[in-house]
């Protein structure tokens, strides 16, 4: 239910409906433009350079398609146009005010932290860190999916190590102890229904 909820806040910060004229601010590490409402079409420029733009960047919106943002920007002395991943900007200027709630924390210091397609980048956590795990936390996977805040104060979305990372609420000797006692329970229940079956056959 934590975890949910947590989802949900992250959803509602940076998705919020975004009307034509309004300003952007990058609050990822950096976002990509895109020709059309999909990953697959990033725009370069005519050397094939993609237009990537930084945190903090200022875009004006057009129009909210999806889960992209048509916005315009500026680029060295012209003006283009291109769709941003509305979960990476923000309508408050100050991005920091609109980081997700965090429902998690690293639990090794300079874990790793890889990008979204499972690729080791040059950043590392610290431990204690707070994390937002979104997309739900399974122990037995690998990778988990999650947004973190990098030392320059941008937010990064990835990927870390399932092991180096714990989410808030039942802890794992929580768990065990649950699982012990349940165990426990079912015994007692056995020996007692054992020992009725006993009694009714003398």
């Amino acid at each position: 239910m934590k975890t949910l909820l947590a989802c949900i806040l992250l959803v509602t910060s940076f998705a919020s409906t975004v009307s034509g004229g309004q300003s952007l601010s990058v609050v990822a590490t950096f976002v990509n433009l895109y020709a059309s409402p999909s990953f697959e079409t990033v725009l370069a420029d005519a050397s094939g350079q993609a237009y990537t733009f930084e945190h903090g960047t200022i875009f004006q919106a057009i129009e909210e398609n999806g889960d992209f943002i048509l916005v315009r920007a500026d680029v060295e002395d012209q003006t283009i146009e291109g769709y941003v991943y509305k979960y990476y900007v923000t309508t408050n200027e100050n991005g920091q005010d609109v980081y997700p709630v965090f429902n998690g924390s690293v639990t090794l210091d300079g874990a790793i932290i890889y990008d979204i397609n499972g690729n080791p980048t040059q950043h590392i956590a610290k431990l204690g860190q707070g994390i937002t795990i979104y997309g739900g936390f399974d122990d037995q996977n690998e990778f988990t999916s999650l947004a973190i805040v990098l030392e320059d104060g941008s937010l990064f979305y990835g990927m870390m190590r399932t092991q180096d990372i714990a989410p808030y609420g039942i802890s794992g000797a929580l768990i065990a102890s649950i699982t012990i006692i349940v165990a426990l329970v079912t015994i007692i229940l056995s020996v007692i229904f054992i020992r009725k079956k006993r009694s009714k056959k003398k």
